[in-house]
């Protein structure tokens, strides 16, 4: 398998990885830093780190899994240097296949044919952004991987170390703080 001759250092199977994953490394950093530039500079990083650190690699534990936590640990060391947090709602919201995630459909389509519904969808936006921003870290980077990226809670427990059951209540007590502060827009 691909995973065990990486692990080995074959450089052909890692060249695999890497193309398989540097999209989805990328999607994830950039929905924490915002920013092009510094989310290429952190999926290089990482991809680096998976190479140099993969006899770390535990066989018995999926690679997607390690590769999210390498990424999402990364994302946060490079927000913590520069103390800002968020991410843009402009970008797809799929770590890079398929379609939008529904939180997109909820905010409406592109093609919104009337100027109050863009204007209502702008409007959205920007408080979706802002309530996201204002999460605890330890609530919004749940949401980020369960909504935005699409993973189970089994795969968000894996990444981030914790059990299921922590990370059913981290995002039920986003969902709460975020119903909280987005009444308004989730009625209409």
């Amino acid at each position: 398998m691909c995973y065990a001759k990486f692990r080995e250092g074959d450089l052909s199977a890692f060249h695999e990885l890497f193309e398989r994953y540097k999209k989805r490394v990328f999607n994830l950093s950039y929905r924490f830093v915002k920013n092009r530039e510094a989310a290429e500079d952190i999926a290089q990083e990482v991809l680096i780190k998976i190479y140099e650190k993969k006899i770390r690699f535990r066989p018995n534990t999926k690679f997607s899994t390690w590769v999210y936590r390498v990424t999402v640990n990364a994302s946060l060391d490079h927000l913590r240097k520069i103390k800002f947090f968020g991410f843009s709602l402009d970008q797809p919201m799929a770590s890079g296949e398929g379609d939008p995630a529904p939180v997109l459909e909820a905010i409406g389509d592109k093609g919104s044919s009337s100027p109050l519904k863009a204007l209502e969808k702008k409007e959205l936006k920007i408080a979706v952004e802002s309530a996201l921003k204002n999460l605890p870290e330890h609530l919004r980077i749940p949401v980020i991987l369960f909504q935005f990226e699409e993973n189970s809670y089994q795969e968000i427990a894996d990444i981030l170390g914790i059990s299921v059951k922590a990370v059913e209540r981290r995002l039920y007590h986003a969902k709460k703080i975020l119903r909280k502060v987005l009444p308004r827009h989730l009625n209409s």
